[in-house]
C-alpha cells in the first residue's frame, strides 16, 4: 500500500492509495479520497481501503472539524481508516442500506460508527456546501456530492470513473439505476463547468466533466430502450467466472451491466 497525496487546489485534495495487484512490486494508483476544506469545516469524501494514518494526514492540512462523507458502502471506500476518525470524534456519514453490504466484506465494522445519510442533506462547510443527491445502482445506497456553486461533483463510484460496475453483485437493476440518473443530470442542469472527482480517478485519461454524466445516461436509456446492446465480456470475480457486457460512449469508455438484470 502506498498513499500520496496531491494538491487540486489551495482548499481541495486527493489522496490516492496505490495497490500491487499483479504482485510485479510496482504499485499502480487504485483509490481516492477528496479532502474539501471551508472556512468552518471540512469534508472528506470517502476513506480509501487499506491505507492507514489519514487521519494524520489530514489533520496536517486542516485543523477545522472533519466529517466524513460516504458515497457507498464497499471496502474501498470505508476501509481501515475509518476507525481513526471514530476515535478522533469525528462522524462519518452513510446511507444506512449500505451498512449490510459494507459489514459482507468487513464484518469488523460496527454499525454504530455510521451516522445516516439521506438524499437531500447539505453540509455546510463554510464558503463551500455539499448537497447529498441519492443515485442507487452500484450500490443500493451510492450517492454523489454537488457542490453547486464552484460545480465540483465528487462521486465515488455512482456513475463510475470512466469504467462503470453494474454488473457486480451489489448492483440494482439497470432500469432503477437509469431512473436514478435521469434525476441526476436533471438536477446538474445547467452547471456547464462542473467537473466530477471520481473514486478511481486514474481509470480515466481526461478530467470528467458534465458531460460523463450525460454519456452514463444515455447509456442506460439505450440499454433500457434496446437501442444499445453491449459486448459480451467475461471476467474472474471473487473467485467466479463473470459474464456481461459493456458500452463505450463519450467519456465513458467501459459500461458494465448485466443482461440479465434489466428490470
Amino acid at each position: 500500500m502506498c498513499l500520496q497525496i496531491h494538491k487540486l487546489s489551495d482548499t481541495l485534495y486527493q489522496f490516492n492509495e496505490s495497490a500491487d495487484f499483479a504482485g510485479n512490486g510496482q504499485p499502480q494508483p487504485y483509490v481516492d479520497a477528496y479532502l474539501l476544506i471551508g472556512k468552518e469545516r471540512a469534508a472528506l469524501i470517502d476513506c480509501l481501503q487499506n491505507a492507514t494514518g489519514l487521519y494524520e494526514e489530514v489533520r496536517k492540512l486542516t485543523d477545522l472539524p472533519v466529517d466524513i462523507l460516504v458515497t457507498h458502502g464497499h471496502l474501498d471506500h470505508v476501509g481501515a481508516s475509518a476507525s481513526e476518525f471514530i476515535e478522533a470524534g469525528c462522524k462519518i456519514y452513510m446511507v444506512p442500506k449500505d451498512f449490510e453490504v459494507l459489514v459482507e466484506m468487513t464484518p469488523s465494522v460496527k454499525r454504530e460508527w455510521f451516522t445516516d445519510l439521506k438524499d437531500g442533506d447539505c453540509f455546510d462547510l463554510g464558503s463551500y456546501k455539499l448537497e447529498t443527491i441519492a443515485c442507487g445502482g452500484h450500490s443500493p445506497g451510492s450517492v454523489v456530492f454537488l457542490e453547486r456553486e464552484h460545480q465540483l461533483l465528487f462521486s465515488g463510484d455512482t456513475i463510475g470513473s470512466g469504467s462503470f460496475w453494474m454488473q457486480v453483485p451489489t448492483a440494482l437493476p439497470m432500469a432503477q439505476f437509469r431512473d436514478h440518473v435521469v434525476r441526476l443530470a436533471e438536477q446538474l442542469d445547467g452547471l456547464d463547468q462542473l467537473l466530477v472527482y471520481p473514486g478511481h480517478r486514474n481509470q480515466s485519461p481526461v478530467q470528467l466533466t458534465g458531460q460523463y454524466v450525460k454519456d452514463t445516461r444515455f447509456i442506460a436509456d439505450g440499454i433500457m430502450d434496446g437501442s444499445i446492446v453491449g459486448e459480451d465480456q467475461e471476467m474472474n470475480f471473487m473467485g467466479t467466472s463473470m459474464k456481461y457486457k459493456t458500452v463505450a460512449h463519450g467519456q465513458m469508455l467501459n459500461f458494465c451491466y448485466n443482461p440479465e438484470r434489466l428490470s
